[in-house]
Formats: structure tokens, C-alpha cells, sequence
């Protein structure tokens, strides 16, 4: 009799489970030697192999220890085809959750990428298609910090919740034609906004239209980006670019790639809308 049987050791080797995952799956009751001699040595049979891949196979769809006892006591065709019907659509949203975040951290690095190569407070001119994005609350011009935050944090939870948190940074408008812009010591925002990624599924959103624009990039805090406007106004006027009033700011490297907000990153862009006589 015994020859016919293997020995723990003998049928580790077999399953490619350990002796304690054999002894483990006993004392969980769905696994059980063969046969057991008086002194106790358990002993397996190579048909013993069908309920180890029954078990694993199981256990790859999701299933507990104590799921699977059931199971193995009761499974047939049917019963296993519905287990696995009843899993295709939480696999199917596992999938789409981990797709989108590759193709969020993927867009994370291409910005910081871009961020290492472009030259800073140089003038760029760009074709931009047109780019969908989800806008804050309008934020008042004589908002106070406190205003301007509880705006900020509306808007960070609704990227929390729709899963936005990995891609584009959060991002702000400013309509430079304000007299605001010119006289505080601080960039202005109107609005944050979001770029929405391509699978988003909002109804109602803006864009950023597609045009030809005038590109800066900034280097420091987000409140010191007003900066590098004199810059993009000087050039406009030199070459006689009349500019769209709105200008849309985003942070290649952010507060989630620098401790150092002097480290900040921003692109700035304004859209050329058609030039004026000399």
C-alpha cells in the first residue's frame, strides 16, 4: 500500500507546495492526506494533484480558504460557471482602475521629463489642440486666503473622487487684463482646473481652446508666476500679437515631486487670438 502512496516530501516536489502550505491547508479542513498509519505519517496519491489545481485555480479568481471548502465539497460545472461569471466584471473594473492609473503616472513622468529639458523664462510658440478640462468654482477677486482654500479643497476632493489625483496637476486660470493682476503681489487665479485624462466620463466640462499660443516656463511658488508675465507681454507687443485674456498655468514639477517650492515648475500659456497694426 505504501508504495502506491507519497510521502510529504515526495509530494511537495510533485505540487510545488510546501510541506506547512499541505499541513496549513489540512488544518483549514479542504486539503487531507490520502491515508494516515497508526503512527501518524501522512501519506498522498498523485490523483490528490487535480484538487491542488482545483484549489489554486480558486484561489486565482479571488476566492478564501473557507470559500473554497465549500467549493471543493460541491463544485460542478455549473456551479463553478456562475462563480466565474460572478467575477468577470469586478476583474473588468480592477483593470480599468490599474489601466488608468498606468496612464496617470505615465503622464506624471512625461511632465517632470519636460519639466528637465525645457529652458526656463524663454519664449516658446505652440499649435495646441483643444484640451477638455473640469474648472473649480469661480474664485471672487477679492477673495481672502481662507475663500481661496476652501475653493481649492472643493476642488481637490472632486479629483479624489473621480480618481484625477496621479495625472496633470492641479492647475489655475488668471485673466491677466485685470487691473488685480497688476497691482497685488501675488498671482490671481479665477479658477483651478483640472486636464481631464482621454477615458473621462464627465458631461459637462470646458476646454482650453485649441490655437497657437505663447509658452513660459516658471520656476517657483505658485503666488510668484505673475512674474514671467511681463516677459510674455513684451514679446506680444514686439511682434504685435493681440493675446486672449485668459492664461492657464500648470505645474510640471508640483508640491508631490518638491519639498522646495522654489523648485516649482509651471508652465504658462496664453493663446495668440490675431494681431494689431504697427
Amino acid at each position: 500500500m505504501y508504495k502506491k502512496l507519497l510521502t510529504p516530501s515526495e509530494f511537495s516536489n510533485i505540487s510545488g507546495l510546501s510541506k506547512q502550505t499541505l499541513l496549513f491547508y489540512e488544518k483549514k479542513k479542504i486539503f487531507f492526506p490520502t491515508f494516515k498509519d497508526e503512527k501518524g505519517y501522512r501519506f498522498y496519491s498523485l490523483e490528490q494533484i487535480d484538487i491542488i489545481v482545483t484549489i489554486q485555480a480558486l484561489q486565482a479568481v479571488g476566492l478564501s480558504l473557507k470559500e473554497i471548502q465549500n467549493y471543493i465539497t460541491q463544485r460542478d460545472a455549473d456551479l463553478i460557471y456562475q462563480l466565474y461569471k460572478s467575477k468577470i466584471t469586478p476583474f473588468k473594473n480592477t483593470i480599468a482602475k490599474y489601466t488608468k492609473m498606468l496612464n496617470m503616472l505615465e503622464v506624471k513622468m512625461q511632465l517632470i521629463q519636460k519639466a528637465n529639458t525645457v529652458l526656463l523664462n524663454t519664449i516658446y510658440l505652440e499649435y495646441k489642440s483643444s484640451i477638455p478640462i473640469i474648472k473649480s468654482s469661480s474664485i471672487p477677486e477679492n477673495a481672502s486666503d481662507t475663500m481661496q482654500y476652501k475653493i481649492l479643497c472643493e476642488h481637490i476632493e472632486y479629483r479624489k473622487e473621480k480618481d484625477y489625483t496621479l495625472g496633470h496637476a492641479i492647475a489655475g486660470i488668471v485673466n491677466w487684463k485685470k487691473e488685480s493682476v497688476n497691482s497685488n503681489k501675488k498671482t490671481q487665479y479665477t479658477n483651478y482646473y483640472t486636464i481631464l485624462p482621454p477615458d473621462h466620463d464627465e458631461t459637462s466640462f470646458d476646454e482650453i481652446p485649441n490655437g497657437t499660443y505663447i509658452v513660459i516656463y516658471h520656476k517657483g511658488p505658485y503666488n510668484q508666476t505673475f512674474k514671467s508675465y511681463p516677459i510674455i507681454l513684451d514679446y506680444a507687443k514686439k511682434h504685435h500679437y493681440e493675446l486672449d485674456s485668459m492664461v492657464y498655468e500648470e505645474s510640471l514639477i508640483d508640491e508631490t515631486v518638491e519639498s522646495n517650492p522654489n523648485n516649482y515648475i509651471t508652465q504658462i500659456v496664453i493663446r495668440i487670438i490675431g494681431t494689431f497694426d504697427q
